[in-house]
């Protein structure tokens, strides 16, 4: 195995630093705004989650919601978003691929990158690479998310929890390795300056994966501050620099064996390292994020407090790629697909110096009272959010060639700037109520709504084509649970969102190129129980069903128009979760989902009743970890997963086969004079089974293919100091 590490020089004066004992020798005093559990590890068993809104117990709360740990990313080895999406059925792929942005969908829809994501409850902006290494947990609400968010896609809500000053004082150094030679050095440090808690992580990373010229680097420095100003009132700061420079791996596509101008066959006999981007001309896909975040919280009395949070976000991206789409080989062009000999058109994309800002602030007010002879609890909530993007006034989209995905050709590159960028602007302002009654001992009622008022706008670089529209949305919740037993609870909900599209920046696609489209409501109803198997192991299930409006292309004498709310889809589907410890030694986390996908209405008649593309129909996802008694110190984990087959083309006609994984991995744990050394060894798809891992068909109608990543093994020690 070939070992790589290059620290920079950032990193290695922030090691030296982190290495000394402490910041300083007073006791530790205990912070309000950490929770410290006292459960044995690995903890699957989360109780509570922010992202609900409504502040009870998850194991009380009529919304499915998963919560994802840092000891479960830890023991399985998880280093992406798109390796963290295998740890939950309801959660998938969408066109993710070493080194490029990566998202996801739930429940079938494709999460938006700007209104599905918060951190630490505030919003913020996923077009960017994700760091884990700082993070404490991923909760995830599954459905729509109108009252949490207000404008998002239906799917669901990601909210990302970083790390908090713990009373704990510790130093420890992670040091790992992959067999393809890539390295990452990992620092934790949880120490006190005077009053003040602080926690750094810090990150330097050599990235080798599989793929031909994809090597890159990868830093993160993260650093949180909490006090308490006075014993009610407490104060908490999180910054974070997180930069990456990788070359992304463009997706294939579908062969057209019968010369008709569509692909339709998937490619066979494919070298598994092939990466197209691996032109002498190519460059890496860099992208730096920088945020910044302090909440205020003030308990007013015993049943009142308030909440004040803002942050801000910036981000840089040089978005550069040898891009495989179409083939002009043929007699008939192909498109989408590759021609049946495997050719395939190269264009020299080049959009430099993108520059994107976000800010939202939250103010709210959550308490208790007593009304008509009930008990209620309330959350009272005011929030905005800014956001613009920023892009340089030309990008390249050169046709510069063409290759073979089974012998590549070196073709020539043309960085010559040929295309308009689109900038955009987005503002919002939401007041936001809930209000939890018990109604009996065993009954409880939940209602929320949001009114959102949006503003929206959009010109091209140079001042042409501007769009601009004004829109106040309302987005209602409500559900009842009732509880049988104790340890069971079983309800129902129903709640709107507010989703909003933008046409994808292609002026050679579409006669509306990065406009922005009016808002669009989606609607969902949900059921559910809930059973507390024992006091960390929690079952659940819920059958779902959501409608959400898509915007669609309807043919002009030129190019396609897109317009907003021309297509709908119907999501139904029943999800099974399991989470937590089931004895002393066995401690797991799976779930499952049937989903039934269709188009129900479209500018297309042929595609209603048609199946959504790139979702299978059944999918399932088991973690597992188990403590060895003869042999203390040593666990035991796997994860499976599998998804049946799911169709690529609309018509159905072309499926990808039905497909599962099995992860591998070990840990030990030794104490060494009172300080804790822990021993990792994981092997990713331990059986090394090939074949395409999904098939997105992106925004602008092309289809690509992503292969499974083969036998990876990870390798890691961590010292505590």
């Amino acid at each position: 195995m070939a070992f790589c590490l290059k620290l920079s020089p950032l990193a290695l004066a922030l090691a030296a630093s982190a290495s000394l004992p402490s910041f300083a020798q007073s006791e530790p005093q205990s912070l309000q705004v950490v929770t410290v559990t006292g459960k044995t590890a690995p903890l699957l068993d989360v109780e509570a989650a922010d992202v609900t809104g409504f502040g009870v117990p998850l194991a009380k709360s009529p919304r499915s919601v998963t919560v994802l740990s840092a000891d479960l990313l830890t023991a399985s080895a998880v280093q992406t978003l798109s390796q963290l999406i295998k740890l939950d059925a309801s959660l998938a792929d969408n066109y993710n691929t070493t080194g490029y942005i990566e998202s996801m969908s739930i429940r079938g829809f494709l999460l938006d990158q700007s209104g599905n994501f918060s951190r630490n409850g505030l919003a913020t902006s996923n077009i960017a690479p994700i760091a884990l290494e700082n993070l404490e947990r991923v909760e995830v609400l599954k459905g729509v998310a109108g009252l949490q968010s207000g404008v998002s896609a239906p799917g669901g809500l990601v909210n990302y929890v970083t790390k908090v000053p713990t009373k704990e004082l510790f130093t420890r150094a992670t040091l790992g390795a992959d067999d393809s030679g890539g390295a990452k050095l990992l620092l934790d440090v949880n120490q006190k300056l005077g009053p003040v808690g602080v926690r750094l992580n810090v990150v330097d990373e050599a990235l080798r994966p599989q793929f031909d010229q994809a090597d890159g680097s990868r830093q993160l420095l993260s650093l949180a501050l909490a006090t308490e100003l006075s014993p009610a009132t407490s104060l908490s700061a999180n910054l974070e620099y997180h930069r990456k420079s990788q070359p992304s791996v463009p997706g294939l596509g579908l062969l057209d064996s019968d010369a008709d101008g569509l692909g339709d066959a998937l490619p066979v006999g494919v070298n598994p390292r092939l990466n197209l981007n691996n032109q002498a001309w190519s460059q890496p896909f860099e992208a730096s994020s920088t945020s910044a975040e302090v909440a205020l919280n003030h308990r007013l009395d015993a049943d009142w407090s308030a909440r004040v949070a803002v942050n801000t976000q910036s981000i840089r991206i040089n978005d550069r790629l040898a891009f495989p789409d179409g083939c002009s080989s043929a007699p008939n062009y192909v498109y989408p697909g590759l021609c049946g000999n495997g050719d395939v058109d190269i264009y020299d994309y080049r959009s430099d110096g993108e520059r994107r800002s976000l800010s939202s602030w939250d103010t709210r007010l959550d308490g208790k009272f007593k009304a008509l002879g009930l008990q209620h609890a309330t959350r009272l909530g005011l929030n905005g959010r800014k956001s613009s993007t920023d892009l340089a006034p030309m990008q390249a989209y050169n046709w510069v060639g063409i290759t073979n995905i089974y012998a590549p050709v070196a073709l020539p590159g043309d960085p010559t700037l040929t295309s308009l960028n689109t900038d955009s602007r987005e503002r919002a302002l939401a007041g936001y109520a809930t209000l939890t009654s018990d109604l009996s001992p065993s009954v409880q009622s939940f209602v929320g709504a949001r009114i959102t008022r949006l503003n929206r706008s959009s010109e091209k670089s140079d001042g042409t084509q501007a769009v601009s529209f004004e829109q106040t949305v309302t987005t209602p919740w409500a559900g009842l649970a009732w509880s049988p037993s104790a340890t069971t609870v079983l309800y129902a909900s129903w709640g709107q969102g507010v989703e909003l599209e933008v046409v994808p920046n292609r002026p050679d696609r579409f006669a509306n190129a990065g406009q922005v489209l009016p808002a669009l409501k989606s609607e969902q109803s949900e059921i559910g129980l809930k059973w507390q198997a024992n006091p960390r192991l929690l079952l659940t299930a819920a059958a779902f069903s959501v409608d959400k409006p898509y915007a669609d292309d309807v043919a002009t004498d030129a190019l396609p128009l897109r317009v907003a709310g021309a297509k709908t889809a119907r999501h139904r589907g029943l999800e099974l979760t399991a989470a937590g410890r089931v004895d002393a030694a066995l401690s797991m986390q799976a779930s499952l989902m049937a989903l039934d996908a269709e188009f129900t209405q479209a500018v297309d008649p042929n595609l209603v009743g048609q199946r959504v593309t790139n979702l299978p129909n059944l999918k399932a996802s088991v973690f597992a970890d188990y403590k060895l008694a003869a042999l203390p110190g040593l666990s035991l984990n796997g994860l499976v997963s599998y998804e049946s087959a799911k169709p690529v083309t609309a018509d159905g006609r072309v499926e990808l086969p039905a497909a599962w994984q099995l992860d591998a991995g070990l840990s030990y744990t030794q104490r060494i004079a009172g300080k804790e050394t822990l021993w990792r060894f994981n092997i990713e798809n331990l059986t090394n089974r090939d074949g395409w891992r999904e098939a997105p068909t992106a925004e602008w109608g092309g289809i690509y293919l992503f292969a499974a990543t083969p036998r990876t093994l990870r390798a890691s020690v961590t010292v505590e100091f």
